[in-house]
C-alpha cells in the first residue's frame, strides 16, 4: 500500500497525468483541449489516490491504473478505445523511461532512501520536479514543433463525420 498525501496528488499526480495524456494525444496528431487535459489529469489523479490505498504490493497499482487511465481518456476525449490505449501506452512508456533515468540518479545524489521519499509528500514533490520538468519540455517540444509519430486525427475526424451524417 502506497498512501499518497493530498499535496502529492495535487503537485505530482495531477501534472504527471496531464503531461502523460497530452503527450500521447499529441504524438498521434490529436490536439487536446486544455480543459479536457486538466479534467483527465484530475480524474486520473483521484483514481490513482484511491488505487494506492488498496492493500496490493507496490507496482500492482500501476497495472490497475493503466486500463482505467485508458478508459478516462476514451470517455473524455471521445476517441476510439484502441487509439486511446495506444496514445496512453506510448506516452506512459516515455514517462517510465524518464522516471527510470531520473529516480536512481536523484536517489544516489541525495542518499535518501526511496522509502523515505515515498513517505514524505514534500520530498515526493522535490524528487518529481526534475523528471516533471523534462516531461514538460518533451510535451512542449512535441506541441510547438508539431511532431507526430502517426497522424490519427484524420481517422478520428472521418469517423466523427460519418456519425454526424447518421
Amino acid at each position: 500500500m502506497d498512501t499518497m498525501p493530498l499535496i502529492t496528488v495535487l503537485f505530482v499526480s495531477c501534472p504527471e497525468e496531464m503531461m502523460i495524456s497530452a503527450l500521447g494525444l499529441l504524438l498521434f496528431g490529436i490536439k487536446p483541449n486544455l480543459r479536457k487535459i486538466i479534467l483527465i489529469g484530475f480524474i486520473q489523479a483521484v483514481i490513482s489516490f484511491f488505487i494506492r490505498l488498496l492493500p496490493v504490493p507496490f507496482g500492482i497499482h500501476t497495472l490497475l491504473q493503466i486500463p482505467l487511465f485508458i478508459l478516462v481518456i476514451f470517455l473524455i476525449m471521445r476517441i476510439p478505445f484502441l487509439i486511446a490505449a495506444v496514445c496512453l501506452l506510448v506516452s506512459f512508456t516515455i514517462y517510465v523511461i524518464i522516471d527510470a533515468t531520473f529516480a536512481p540518479l536523484i536517489l544516489n545524489m541525495t542518499n535518501i532512501p526511496l522509502d523515505q521519499v515515498l513517505a514524505d509528500g514534500k520530498l515526493r514533490i522535490l524528487f518529481f520536479l526534475p523528471q516533471g520538468l523534462v516531461m514538460l519540455l518533451v510535451v512542449l517540444l512535441v506541441f510547438f514543433f508539431n511532431f507526430k509519430l502517426i497522424d490519427l486525427s484524420t481517422l478520428i475526424m472521418s469517423r466523427e463525420d460519418e456519425e454526424w451524417k447518421r
